[in-house]
């Protein structure tokens, strides 16, 4: 619960000071009081009530100060606007990250798309500020560097040729050192002057390092890395290591050592060395001794490890030694100036979906999560595409175009799931390329048919010939549901247009059907080649020619032209009737589905090849990976049309009792019990003397305060106020109700909330 917590706050904290101003609205009027309702009335529908008012006694303890801030925060986090979104290309909105859409095949870092080293004006929770060694300030920062243009990239089955990606999309890391964070000096700086004594104190990814050597080489540091703990003689304190909770208790303090038990088990330290006392790693950086053993403590470093010398290429804190996802890239450290090279880097590879290639909604998580790099989803959505299908039918009725004595002949027909998605442009169209046109206007098509004739003359197609086939291409008249001849292409020459995808923003010229050479069948005929060519709207996507997808449709004989097969033998799969990309791989008798770049989807191509067939899944626009480069501040809204909160800026009123002259002025919130509070005793009626509940209790209240109300948080000891506090401020996981409810536990993680009645 206390990790919970620590994260919700934190997140809390940053949403705050990303928000804009907002002018807060006076809630008057009768209010329902109901701690089921909390956080109203103090904020309803996002709007934070300017009449709110923190209040202490003037005899506070600091816990009831922090107990303050906890709800003051959680309160103001629920301080936001609505904004209606609208992401028409599929993209992510983020707030304190960077997203990108990156096409299949290209790096994160590629010019048009991430730059190669990340900040904080990218990553909002990156460190860019001063630090404090040894009496001097220097400006430092943190960077994500993601150097090699290439990698990390987003593949598909055919760009990264691993078959069990099948029609999914994947992230993928194919080198080592590919993804580095670093620390950097951004002012000269004698590193090796830090000591046990005067250390080096920075946050390296999120968690306190101190650095207490550095070695003559530059590329070793010794360092404190475990939690810091500010301990009285007598106090404990519980700690999270390996997963288990450990009670560490500072027995003793001396001059020159201190007395550590864990669970039960006790060792005498030395000021300034480490020692392993059942299980958990202890470091005494400095003891504090008195005459008073009561006043006597100790700062002591605790964890799995609490110090610990590093070289360059180790594991990182707290990975795997014998196989770490991240490990030290640790140079120059002995200079004294800003070319130190203190980070880290990936020692691992995800090239495959065996080796862990990362799908839709996962992430390369960087240590303790505090950068991520997530492929946070695709930008069309599943249900965006629509079929295609292109088959050899062996009789097909063109009667209506050319006489009864042409209503059996093959053909290849081409067809969509979707109203108008083929395009047929007329001769008259300036970029057309058809040798004869039949109409002379744009139609837009569910039913295409392409015919290449035996030989001879069949109306208006020209003679016909071994060296050059002429393709007539028809298509469904939506009007007299008969088939019409739009006008013919011949195939001499190669990328002549002969019909375009239409579907969505998948238009123009994205994704054409070209005429390809006439090429060889094999002994018994010729060859059409059909080439569906991809050209994205952003050239920098897909190069020429990388994405597209030809296809080997074979005739009867050499002399007979008519179509008759896919490939060179019907009714059998071939693995170069289907050709991918510029390199032309042959895919024609692979057994899975498989993705182009663009985001096509090419079915089972063993499977339909066996049917003289090819079945294709067609986007509605070019598929991109969104990914989402985040910190632990980042919010994220995938919703392409949704609603995302803008964090609102609200000062909160804060005031000791003395200082609250006219109660009912306000909606409070007063944290701490009558002892301090004189306030508690007029609202609630709770005196010092009367108190009823026990240790390890305390109480929340709401109570009418004339038009505006007052809630009480307030326990038995100040661990008990803070404790209850938590729950409020962490309402969401707890069950309030009615207009009090009791709060008891023994620690920060052992919560419960209850009734009193």
């Amino acid at each position: 619960m206390q990790e919970k917590f620590i994260r919700k706050t934190m997140k809390k904290v940053a949403a705050i000071g990303t928000g804009v101003a907002m002018v807060g609205a006076t809630l008057t009027g009768a209010m329902a009081l109901d701690l089921s309702e909390y956080p109203s009335p103090f904020v309803m529908d996002g709007v934070y009530d300017d009449s709110n008012a923190y209040v202490v006694g003037d005899d506070a303890d600091a816990a009831d100060t922090l107990g303050l801030i906890d709800i003051s925060s959680g309160l103001q986090y629920e301080s936001r606007v609505a904004i209606e979104t609208s992401n028409d290309d599929g993209s992510v909105s983020v707030t304190g990250g960077t997203t990108e859409q990156v096409s299949a095949h290209l790096g994160l870092s590629n010019t048009t798309l991430f730059d190669t080293t990340l900040q904080d004006d990218d990553i909002a929770n990156l460190f860019d500020g001063t630090i404090d060694f040894q009496g001097s300030s220097y400006d430092t920062s943190e960077e994500l560097q993601i150097l090699d243009r290439t990698d990390p990239s987003v593949e598909t089955s055919l760009t990264s040729s691993d078959d069990d990606y099948e029609s999914n999309v994947y992230l993928e890391v194919k080198n080592r050192d590919s993804i580095k964070f670093n620390y950097k000096f951004d002012e000269t700086i004698n590193l090796r002057a830090a000591s046990t004594t005067d250390p080096l104190e920075i946050d390296f990814l999120g968690k306190p390092l101190k650095l207490t050597a550095i070695d003559s080489a530059g590329a070793q540091f010794t360092a404190y890395i475990g939690d810091e703990h500010y301990l009285a003689a007598g106090e404990s304190v519980e700690v999270e290591v390996d997963g288990e909770t450990r009670v560490v208790t500072l027995t003793d303090v001396s001059s020159t050592s201190a007395v550590v038990d864990v669970d039960g088990e006790s060792k005498i330290i030395s000021d300034g060395s480490t020692t392993t006392v059942n299980g958990v790693e202890v470091t005494v950086d400095s003891v504090f001794s008195r005459t008073e053993r009561a006043e006597s403590s100790a700062n002591l470093i605790i964890g799995a490890q609490s110090a610990e010398t590093y070289t360059d290429g180790e594991a990182f804190i707290g990975e795997d030694e014998e196989d770490p996802m991240w490990v030290w890239n640790i140079e120059g450290l002995q200079n004294n100036g800003t070319a130190m090279n203190l980070s880290i880097e990936n020692d691992f590879l995800y090239n495959d979906l065996d080796a862990g290639a990362l799908a839709v909604g996962e992430c390369i998580d960087l240590p303790n999560d505090y950068v991520q790099i997530c492929f946070d989803s695709l930008s069309v959505a599943d249900e965006d595409y629509a079929s295609y299908t292109f088959e050899w039918e062996s009789s097909v009725d063109f009667a209506d175009s050319f006489g009864s004595g042409n209503s059996s002949v093959p053909a290849l027909h081409i067809s969509t799931s979707t109203t108008e998605g083929i395009e047929l442009r007329p001769l008259t169209t300036a970029n057309s390329t058809l040798t004869y046109g039949n109409v002379s206007s744009v139609q837009r098509v569910k039913d295409v048919w392409l015919y290449t004739p035996s030989n001879g003359t069949i109306s208006d197609f020209g003679n016909i010939s071994s060296s050059a086939l002429t393709i007539g291409i028809f298509y469904k008249d939506t009007s007299t549901s008969k088939t019409k001849y739009f006008g013919q292409v011949t195939t001499n020459v190669s990328g002549l247009e002969i019909l375009r995808i239409n579907y969505g923003n998948t238009k123009d010229t994205n994704v054409v059907l070209r005429t390809g050479m006439v090429g060889n069948a094999g002994s018994s005929g010729l060859a059409l080649n059909l080439s569906l060519a991809i050209t994205p709207d952003t050239s920098s996507d897909i190069p020429a020619g990388y994405d597209n997808l030809s296809m080997m449709w074979g005739t009867v004989s050499a002399t007979n032209l008519q179509l008759d097969s896919l490939g060179n033998t019907r009714s059998t799969e071939e693995a170069d009737e289907l050709k991918w990309g510029v390199a032309a791989l042959t895919i024609g008798t692979k057994d899975e589905n498989h993705r182009m770049a663009y985001g096509i989807i090419i079915s089972n191509p063993k499977s339909n090849g066996a049917s003289d067939q090819v079945e294709l899944s067609i986007p509605e626009d070019q598929v991109k990976a969104n990914i989402v480069i985040q910190g632990t501040s980042t919010t994220t809204d995938s919703s392409s049309d949704g609603t995302t909160y803008e964090a609102v800026e609200v000062t909160p009123v804060t005031k000791l009792a003395s200082e609250v002259s006219s109660a009912s002025d306000y909606n409070l919130i007063l944290v701490g019990g009558p002892c301090a509070n004189s306030l508690v005793e007029d609202l609630f009626g709770y005196s010092c003397d009367g108190w009823s509940f026990e240790e390890g209790e305390a109480v929340v209240k709401l109570v009418a305060n004339g038009e505006k109300v007052a809630m009480l948080v307030a326990g038995t000891t100040a661990d008990d106020t803070r404790r209850a506090a938590k729950a409020v401020a962490n309402y969401e996981d707890y069950t309030f109700s009615g207009t009090e409810a009791l709060v008891s536990g023994t620690s920060d993680t052992d919560i419960d909330v209850s009734s009193t009645a």
